[in-house]
């Protein structure tokens, strides 16, 4: 289905739902960063303190605890004695630590060095790589940070050992060395450091990835939260919100079909108590529905007039074509009856005869004329369909025409355009149009005028005007000169069916008749399409 067939109701629910469900996406990402920076700086806190606690011990040993220990040695008389378990500060700091984990086991301390005394204490390549880096930066004592080992997350926090003067007497020459360190450790580590050398490293890590589990666990565990309980918001404010607004719009809907489909009367008004605007809109519709339906009575009764007004109209036209039709063919009637009576009951000449048959054939002409204009406007006949110049059928006309021209003194101006495309038409049907208007035109100038025929190419259409110099159309009249059987001329004139005809055959070309008029004279205008 196209989102656009959706009903606002289902596209206000898909927008709210993809909302929510981006706004939790964006809480719950920005909260699983936040706690996952918490959990770092944590851990940070937390190794800066066993550091802490780690160094004060080895400051404790070195500075309190072994000055102590040799002074007392020293007032027994024993000079070379060396309690490791009392007077190493590594050995003492490790078994602290060794203690300390056994209750926080995640955590890590390592006193390291890549020429130990206790070969337990050599330092992997990570710690390796440490070491350097201290020793080519001495301005740095610290690091901390954040390093992959074996696809596990640690943080790490070192500090460097620096050999100090206190430190030879026990890494210095071996030859110092009190007897008891060199007895245990032998004499291949832990020896030749000078003053100002980075020995070693105290190492504290803490392994992360339980942490950032428990973290991403908790952003997941927020985002499905929080989106189920918006969601169950949503779902009750949109419960609310159909049962408010959204049942009574469709049951309006509903009310407005049916009333388009006739099934429900036009101007029932709908029942409601609400106070509220969808009371205001169902009262609103209430009395719109009264005005159409007002509107509605009103147009019915106007139709029936002006179709009792047409009836008039066709019954007063009809007459009047009675009337001219009568005349036009009793005055022929007349005189084919004189003449024939004559030739029967008179004996004449040879020129006489031959005079009274030319008037019995003319009035017979004139009557089946009258018919076949008749004829011609009540039936639907087809088109001869060919190409043709509209040029050339004014040309063909317009020499129908010359002899009527010429004896009403009319000068005649042509303005034919040259770049006229050839059209799909009746040729006879079109030439019948425009020599029923150019007989209108000379009509309307009795007694001399101009007549200018003009023809021009617009891109669509091919345009005719015939435009005379008369009196021009009233006003009173112009929107009837159309109707079948009207006409302004005389009793004997005419029958009035000249533009209805034309207008007819215009019609079928898909093409259309349109006339100006002003005390100056008229103009018709004939507009064919390229594709009739």
């Amino acid at each position: 289905m196209k989102p656009n067939n959706l009903k606002l109701s289902t596209k206000f629910a898909l927008a709210v739902s993809l909302i929510l469900l981006v706004f939790c996406a964006i809480f719950s990402t920005i909260l699983y960063h936040y706690l996952k920076t918490q959990v770092i700086r944590d851990a940070e806190d937390k190794t800066l303190i066993i550091m802490n606690q780690v160094e004060a011990i080895g400051d404790y040993v070195r500075d309190t605890l072994r000055p102590a220990i040799f002074e007392s040695l020293a007032r027994h008389d024993i000079r070379d004695e060396f309690i490791v378990e009392a007077m190493s500060t590594t050995y003492v700091s490790r078994h602290v630590m060794e203690r300390f984990n056994r209750v926080l086991k995640e955590y890590v301390f390592k006193r390291v060095s890549d020429n130990p005394r206790n070969p337990k204490d050599r330092a992997d390549s990570f710690h390796s790589e440490m070491l350097n880096y201290f020793r080519l930066n001495r301005e740095q004592t610290t690091w901390r940070g954040i390093v992959d080992i074996e696809g596990k997350k640690y943080l790490f926090r070192i500090s460097s050992v620096v050999i100090t003067k206190d430190c030879l007497r026990c890494h210095g020459n071996p030859t110092d060395t009190p007897k008891e360190l060199v007895r245990r450790y032998g004499t291949e580590g832990g020896f030749s450091w000078k003053v100002g050398d980075v020995s070693g490293l105290n190492s504290v890590s803490i392994p992360l990835d339980v942490a950032f589990a428990h973290v991403k666990d908790v952003a997941v565990h927020t985002f499905i939260f929080g989106f189920c309980t918006l969601g169950l918001l949503f779902l009750t404010l949109f419960g609310t919100f159909r049962h408010l607004v959204t049942r009574p719009l469709n049951n309006l809907s509903h009310i407005f079909r049916s009333i388009a489909k006739g099934t429900v009367p036009l101007g029932k008004d709908i029942p409601s108590k609400r106070g509220d605007e969808i009371g205001d809109l169902t009262e609103s519709f209430n009395i719109l529905s009264r005005h159409l339906l007002d509107a509605q009575v009103r147009l019915k009764k106007a139709a029936e007039r002006e179709k009792q007004m047409m009836e008039s109209e066709k019954l007063a036209t009809l007459g009047q074509l009675s009337a001219g039709v009568a005349h036009e063919i009793n005055n022929p009637l007349g005189g084919i009856r004189l003449c024939f009576n004559n030739l029967m009951k008179t004996e004449m000449d040879t020129n006489t005869k031959k005079h009274h048959i030319e008037v019995i054939n003319s009035g017979l002409e004139r009557i089946q004329n009258i018919v076949r204009q008749l004829l011609d406007f009540a039936k639907d006949s087809s088109l001869d369909i060919a190409p043709s110049s509209i040029n050339n059928i004014i040309e063909d006309t317009l020499k129908l025409s010359e002899y009527i021209i010429v004896r009403k003194d009319i000068k005649l101006i042509k303005e034919l355009s040259n770049n006229m495309p050839d059209l799909m038409v009746d040729s006879n049907k079109l030439e019948q149009v425009f020599l029923n208007l150019i007989i209108n035109a000379i009509h309307a100038m009795d007694g001399g005028g101009v007549l200018t025929i003009r023809t021009w190419y617009d891109g669509d259409a091919c345009n005719v005007s015939v435009t005379d110099t008369g009196k021009g159309i009233p006003n009173e009249v112009i929107s009837r000169i159309f109707d079948p059987f009207f006409t302004t001329k005389g009793v004997g004139e005419g029958t009035g069916l000249g533009l209805t005809v034309s207008k007819a055959i215009v019609e079928q070309h898909k093409g259309k008749i349109e006339v100006k008029t002003s005390e100056k004279g008229s103009v018709f205008i004939v507009r064919i399409p390229i594709t009739t």
